[in-house]
């Protein structure tokens, strides 16, 4: 599963190659749409998968759980230094292995080194999705359990009050 945008930073284009370097039980739901979607769909056309890649387009964000729920893997493809992905925070929480490259902030929550591989490379997104997949249970269960007890809604405000508390203590001085 891949959900963003189709712009050229999100690197999409190297998910669709690494699909191609993969079996043929594999397949990819791109949810999302962007100005990339055309040329992602010729690339499909290119390398003869286009019996395994659905385009979704924009869904509502209340009907993404349900592609999460529906997916074994989740992959991040970006290929610029993203700030933070929600989506991989998302996946995580849905209990879904992560692949991801190694750019961005959010490869400082993937705990699973054979799951991060360098940007642009589809023969290493596809080594690491097929990791992803050998261990699939025990990935996405441990990626649920980090979310729920290092992210959730209490644990950051709870963080976020100690640190104002702290520097509050601290300017009083």
């Amino acid at each position: 599963l891949y959900v963003g945008e189709l712009t050229e930073q999100k690197g999409v284009s190297y998910l669709l190659r690494a699909l191609a370097r993969l079996d043929s039980r594999y397949r990819l739901r791109v949810v999302g749409d962007g100005p990339r979607r055309g040329d992602l769909e010729s690339i499909v056309a290119n390398l003869g998968v286009e019996d395994r890649v659905t385009f979704i387009g924009r869904v509502p964000y209340g009907e993404v759980a349900s592609e999460y729920a529906a997916a074994d893997v989740f992959a991040h493809p970006g290929v610029w230094p993203e700030p933070f992905s929600r989506t991989v925070v998302e996946a995580m929480q849905a209990g879904l292995p992560v692949v991801s490259t190694a750019v961005g902030g959010h490869v400082d929550v993937i705990d699973v080194d054979e799951l991060v591989c360098p940007p642009r490379d589809p023969a290493a997104m596809a080594a690491a999705i097929n990791s992803a997949m050998a261990n699939a249970d025990e990935y996405g269960a441990r990626n649920r359990e980090y979310v729920l007890s290092e992210m959730s809604p209490r644990v950051i405000t709870e963080r976020i009050v100690d640190l104002y508390e702290r520097e509050l203590a601290g300017s009083q001085r």
